[in-house]
């Protein structure tokens, strides 16, 4: 009875310190950093409560009485302050805190055959009951969670104390008749992990008969907060969509924030949804007051047949504060173990949208949009007037320039097939707001991708060629006879990703961007190159010639010098580059986080692939602190006058995904910025705006190029005939409208141009300036306008003004290497940094000017300038880098910025080889930890280790981080023994306190015995962090130490080593181990069993175990992924065809599985298969190797752009793989001295090893000293006969994913 009166208390005093009328001492909870916890179970209350282990009362209790539903509530905020669930509100009283019901199970009519009326008198009034309404809704566990629904079979604990605790439910859930139709379990774990709780549920529904879970707009996990009206709050979905517009849409994860009474920030529930899920990611709802969960049944009916169950996983965070979006993403991924890209999620949805989207005209369009307030949106241009636009820019008298693309067909095919691809020439000629005249520039170059306007004609990219258009007499129309290709050698491989975004630069540079799937070599063409045409192939030996090599970063082009060079290596397929007051660069960016900061030299991080340097380490990331849906584009920094202050500084950027135009604030950190969001300035509110390209006006607006279609990732053509470009202002425009604001710049004196430099609008500034540049290459500038341009640059107030003034000076040749070098000690920090950097344009700095660069890296107090400096030793010969070098190493508060430490190494790097020794000087004199830790692995690279040694004798500030880089270095390099000098140093580094543990793990590099045994000793030593245990037991295993098997039983049975020890049977060929695999192999989730078939298929010995295993059918074929049985080939031989079958077929027997496959896939059978589950099959059999929508592995070709509508095309790859196979995709085996097999393909290698990229692991080093044998095979890694196995539905299921992008088959979520 005690309990109960307890219970009954703590009850009241839940429910008062919901409504304020108790100060509830938070300590009552325990300790906030406290992780333990523990469970106490009230079976004659049918509770289980959660407590911090130093806890009074419970955190988190669960509910399991016999007459109710299960469901948890109530739940204790994070920090004590109150309750975050609500149970039974006034408006929904059947809501119980976080619960699961469905709402129709075995209806059996079409809900939308009832009105809403007939819906809601039957749910929400009593009076209004008609059995037979009853009979045709189906039962109703959701508004229904008493005893004649919900029968409790047992609530057990199974963890119940430690870090995490367990516990589990199981329900019957019963008829009108009282018989079980559905046994339902919960198995619920809680964890707190950084001050939130994670509570993560499995859910299974075990079918007693067969079961229809009927269509509803909600039904299965829901959550009620306890909101009052008035209080502030929001609903986010991993989509960004908000409140409202979140609801029955699908999303990853959905969180829910509230300022409850008494607390001053919100409290936050994030509710997770599992990939594996079925019909993941599921649809959500949300109500009117903040309640939300997922809902499979919105998406309509879904069965559990009988004799089956239905699984569903989700994640419950609970924290308080301001919701870090990007946090809670990154949380999401990890516990889903997704191999997909979170962006990749977003891009599969916003596919299905823009296909069911309604088609809108620019009128209807345009409506539809919502901006904030105080700005309006019209259609300055659309069809037919302009179709398929794919780039757009301006021209001296403000009109605008369009490349019309129409020889686009899809991003993996078509370059000149139509033959009517134009340049227009459009026009606002009565300053309405709407283009009214338009002129034909050019027609017929295929493939216009890219255009900027300067010099008297037209700058085009037009892959394979960035050519020249004149027009000198200035009729509009194209000089054609005396076009120009400047350069050649630009890639096609993916259209998305090829030439783009061509920018005038404050420099007088021309700029441009190349995505990372597509390489190029860019290269003068030979003679005068050649210009494609209608109908001619691309070039197929476009990389065969030489040439500078990118493929994927920012390049640079001038006009008058004729000269090319990439500014920055890296990121994804960048679309829109802009810079800001202070010429500070800025590119939009796709799939990975979407904006960064560039700098001249910088090596950024890539989508995928290898960097051309393999000793980068580490490369600059983005400079984002959120995340939006996936592909953003058209990066433009508002430098103008017509929007409000606030605006001023902002790039604003298009996004493709969420259909809207964004805009973030870009905050000054050290030498670079922090990207915060700032406004959802515009919502398209419709799923065919496919926005990726912004300009900002001579007036001050901000237009946006939507190249407008149903399928909005580019894969086909839907919608041939549209394009659209909008144009956004303000409600009442701040811009000064000063005479010739709208006239023909190109027609003002040169001073006039000069004095635009000191116009609010940007726009006009930058145009004057390319004019002046193109003048100046004619003819001197008149010597007034360079009178007016000093006196800005030296006498201006505002610094911005003087940098304009300066770019305007440089560009007009108008700049002496003098004024220059006195600039470098000019007072405004970016004067100075653009002076380092004008100075090092042409790579032939003069002794003044290095020693200067040498005095201000010593002495300068901005760390823009040392970011510049750090940038320009890359411009220097290797001989004067060094003082440098030294000078900026210096610079402990540099140490933790972004940018500088890295752009150092990237000068550096080519340094130490070149001299090992001054390198290990250099290293022992940095305040930057990064320098020394990376010239020490740089110096195991070049094989220098007693250099290296030798640094490491004498006591340094830096002995610790050059011993991490050198423990870094030596991974995977068997072949390095240790020098003659290592003993020695040894004994020293393991007597300090400091670099005792590091000193280790070089030692087992080097196969100590101590070493390993003081590993072992970590290994077994189970109060260790688990982390430090896997390393341990990963460094036993690559160094293959003799104890290892002996212990490996017994870390099999640790489920969390278990993968690391699996893995670690593959570095011995023990019998007894390879056995043990096999016998424990059914009690193995499927992972652990994928890890086993890898483990087996690597040493000979394995695999006749596993061959075995096939053969008396205790392993089924189909668990042996296709990668992994050429490899079983290898080691095992002709047995395991035997086994197995032949890897390659007769041609007979293709082309009868050929014409089987072609009948059973027709239109009809493929249109009707599941979407989702073809999904999961390519997830399982494909993904490990092909990337599909720039996710999966990279071990076989991308599918994304391949021809997959092409039923012939995808079955001649699948029958018969090896029939044309690009030599990256052939598969390579690599045999070792102790006889274990790699395969896979070749990632990186240089004098030492090979990285070897592996299926479904982490890349492998290999020493080359260790290969036995090096097997280039002409084979694909993939096997025929990969359908042999499937059923006929996976089949379908399977091709019905590969073939999404067909217009014949839409995506069905059924």
């Amino acid at each position: 009875m005690n309990d109960v009166i307890k219970y009954i208390f703590f009850s009241l005093v839940i429910i008062c310190a919901g409504f304020r009328c108790t100060n509830q001492d938070t300590k009552q909870y325990g300790s906030i950093n406290e992780t333990n916890l523990r469970i106490k179970q009230n079976k004659e209350l049918g509770t289980i409560e959660i407590y911090r282990a130093d806890g009074k009362l419970p955190i988190v209790t669960a509910n399991a009485k016999k007459d109710h539903r299960p469901y948890i509530h109530p739940i204790i905020a994070p920090d004590g302050k109150g309750p975050v669930t609500e149970y039974s509100p006034g408006h929904h009283k059947h809501q119980t805190g976080l619960f699961w019901g469905f709402t129709r199970v075995n209806g059996n009519f079409d809900i939308h055959s009832v009105g809403k009326d007939s819906l809601y008198k039957w749910f929400y009034r009593d009076k209004y009951k008609d059995e037979k309404v009853s009979e045709l809704m189906g039962r109703d566990f959701y508004h229904k969670y008493g005893g004649d629904y919900w029968q409790l079979q047992s609530a057990s604990v199974i963890d119940s104390a430690g870090e995490r605790v367990s516990w589990q439910t199981v329900y019957n859930m019963l008829d009108k008749d009282g018989k079980t139709i559905m046994v339902e379990t919960q198995k619920w774990s809680m964890r707190i992990v950084d001050g939130e709780y994670d509570l993560d549920l499995e859910w299974q529904g075990d079918a007693q008969i067969d079961i229809t879970i009927n269509e509803f707009e909600y039904g299965g996990m829901f959550l009620r907060m306890p909101w009052r009206k008035g209080m502030p709050a929001e609903v986010m979905n991993a989509a960004r969509q908000k409140n409202k517009e979140a609801n029955t849409q699908r999303a990853m994860w959905v969180n829910i924030g509230m300022q409850l009474e008494g607390r001053d920030d919100f409290a936050n529930i994030a509710i997770f949804d599992h990939p594996s899920n079925d019909d993941s990611p599921v649809a959500w709802r949300v109500d009117g007051q903040f309640g939300v969960g997922p809902s499979r049944a919105i998406a309509g009916d879904w069965n559990i047949d009988e004799g089956t169950r239905a699984t569903f996983m989700h994640k419950i965070v609970v924290h308080t504060g301001k919701l870090n979006d990007l946090k809670l993403t990154e949380k999401w991924v990890e516990w889903s173990g997704n191999s997909y890209p979170y962006a990749v999620q977003l891009w599969r949805m916003a596919q299905e949208e823009g296909r069911k989207e309604k088609f809108l005209g620019p009128a209807e369009a345009t409506k539809a949009m919502t901006l904030i307030d105080g700005f309006e949106v019209n259609a300055w241009a659309s069809e037919p007037m302009i179709t398929q636009p794919m780039a757009f820019c301006w021209d001296d008298r403000g009109r605008m320039w369009i490349a019309e693309n129409r020889d686009y067909e899809s991003r993996g095919s078509g370059f000149s097939n139509f033959g009517d691809s134009r340049i227009l020439i459009l026009e606002d000629t009565d300053r309405d707001g709407v283009a009214d005249d338009m002129k034909v520039f050019s027609e017929g170059i295929p493939f216009p991708a890219a255009i900027a306007v300067g010099f008297d004609g037209l700058f085009l990219g037009a892959p394979p060629n960035l050519l020249f258009i004149p027009d000198r007499d200035g009729d509009d129309k194209g000089d054609m006879d005396d076009l120009e290709i400047l350069l050649t050698g630009w890639g096609i491989r993916d259209r998305h990703e090829t030439i783009n975004s061509l920018h005038w630069g404050p420099d007088g540079w021309l700029y441009g961007l190349e995505g990372f799937a597509t390489p190029s070599k860019i290269r003068k063409p030979n003679g005068k190159g050649r210009l494609y045409g209608h109908k001619e192939p691309f070039p197929e030996d476009l990389l065969e010639a030489d040439g500078v090599d990118i493929d994927g970063g920012v390049w640079r082009y001038h006009p008058t010098k004729r000269s090319f060079e990439v500014v920055a290596h890296g990121f994804s397929n960048p679309w829109g580059v802009d810079y800001n007051e202070k010429g500070q660069f800025f590119i939009s960016a796709c799939v990975i986080p979407h904006l960064f900061h560039v700098v001249l030299g910088g090596i950024f991080h890539r989508q995928g692939g290898q960097h051309f340097n393999p000793y980068v380490y580490s490369d600059i990331r983005t400079i984002v602190d959120h995340r939006h849906r996936s592909a953003h584009g058209g990066a433009r920094v508002y430098q103008s006058d017509a929007f409000p202050k606030e605006h001023s500084g902002r790039i604003f950027m298009a996004n493709i995904h969420e259909h809207a135009l964004l805009s973030d604030e870009l905050v000054r950190k050290g030498s670079g910025f922090v990207a915060e969001h700032a406004d959802d300035f515009l919502h398209a509110n419709n799923a065919q705006f496919i926005g990726f390209s912004l300009e900002v006006g001579p007036e001050g607006g901000i237009y946006v190029l939507d190249w407008h279609d149903g399928d909005i990732c580019g894969k086909e053509v839907l919608h041939k005939e549209t394009g659209r470009i909008y144009r956004v202002t303000p409600t009442n425009s701040l811009a000064e409208d000063w005479d010739g604001r709208y006239g023909d710049l190109k027609k003002l004196k040169d001073l006039a141009l000069a004095k635009l430099q000191v116009s609010k609008s940007d726009w006009h500034a930058r145009r004057a300036r390319v004019i002046l540049q193109g003048r100046a290459a004619k003819q001197a500038i008149d010597a007034q306008a360079i009178k007016e341009l000093k006196k800005i640059f030296n006498k201006n107030s505002n610094p911005d003004y003087r940098l304009k003034g300066m770019w305007a000076l440089h560009v007009t040749g108008s700049f002496s290497e003098k004024e220059l070098i006195k600039s470098l000690r000019d007072k405004d920090e970016y004067v100075r940094a653009w002076a380092i950097q004008l100075l090092a344009e042409d790579k032939n700095l003069s002794d003044v000017a290095l020693k200067e660069f040498l005095s201000m890296a010593n002495k300068d107090k901005s760390a823009v300038v040392r970011l510049y400096l750090a940038a320009a030793m890359q411009r220097i010969d290797n001989n004067d880098r060094w003082n440098l070098a030294e000078a900026l190493i210096g610079n402990a508060q540099d140490s933790d910025d972004h940018n500088i430490p890295k752009m150092i190494w990237f000068a550096v790097e080519p340094l130490v080889a070149e001299n090992p020794v001054r390198s290990i000087a250099l290293a022992e004199q940095s305040n930057i930890s990064m320098i020394p830790e990376f010239i020490a692995r740089r110096l195991v690279d070049a094989g220098e280790l007693n250099v290296l040694v030798a640094g490491l004798e004498s006591p340094s500030k830096v002995r610790l981080d050059m011993l991490k880089g050198m423990r870094d270095g030596l991974e995977g390099q068997s072949d390095l023994s240790a020098p003659d000098n290592w003993s020695d140093v040894y004994s020293k580094l393991k007597a300090n306190d400091k670099t005792s543990k590091a000193a280790l793990d070089v030692a087992q590099q080097f196969g100590s015995i101590e070493a390993s045994m003081e590993l072992y000793s970590t290994l077994i030593d189970k109060s260790k962090p688990i982390q430090e245990r896997k390393n341990a037991l990963n460094g036993l295993a690559s160094k293959q130490w003799d104890g290892l098997p002996d212990e490996i039983p017994k870390l099999l049975e640790d489920q969390k080593l278990r993968k690391e020890a699996i893995r670690a049977v593959a570095a011995y060929n023990s019998g007894k181990l390879g056995r043990l695999l096999l016998e424990n192999y059914p009690k193995y989730n499927t992972a652990e069993k994928l890890e086993i078939v890898q483990a087996m298929a690597s040493r000979s010995l394995y695999g006749y175990y596993l061959t075995e295993a096939l053969k008396r059918e205790v392993i089924p074929k189909r668990d042996i992924p296709a990668y992994t049985a050429r490899q079983l080939r290898r080691v095992v031989g002709s047995g395991f065809l035997e086994v197995w079958g032949p890897l390659s077929k007769e041609s007979s027997e293709n082309l009868a599985a050929m014409e089987k496959y072609k009948t059973l896939l027709n239109f009809q059978n493929v249109s009707k298969a599941d979407l989702n589950k073809g999904r999961y099959v390519f997830d399982g059999l494909c993904a490990a190797c092909h990337k599909m929508y720039d996710s999966g592995g990279i071990l076989g070709p991308e599918l994304t752009g391949a021809n997959r509508t092409d039923i012939d095309y995808l079955l001649n790859n699948v029958m018969d793989p090896s029939g044309i196979i690009q030599d990256d995709y052939k598969m390579v085996m690599i045999t070792t001295r102790d006889g274990r097999t790699y395969a896979g393909n070749i990632a990186n290698q240089n004098e030492r090893s090979i990285v070897l990229r592996v299926v479904g692991q982490d890349a492998v080093v290999i020493s080359k000293s260790d290969i036995q044998s090096i097997d280039n095979s002409e084979l694909s890694m993939m096997p025929e006969g990969m359908l042999d196995d499937m059923s006929t539905s996976e089949v379908l299921d399977l091709f019905s994913y590969l073939m999404l992008s067909t217009s014949q088959v839409e995506p069905s979520l059924e």
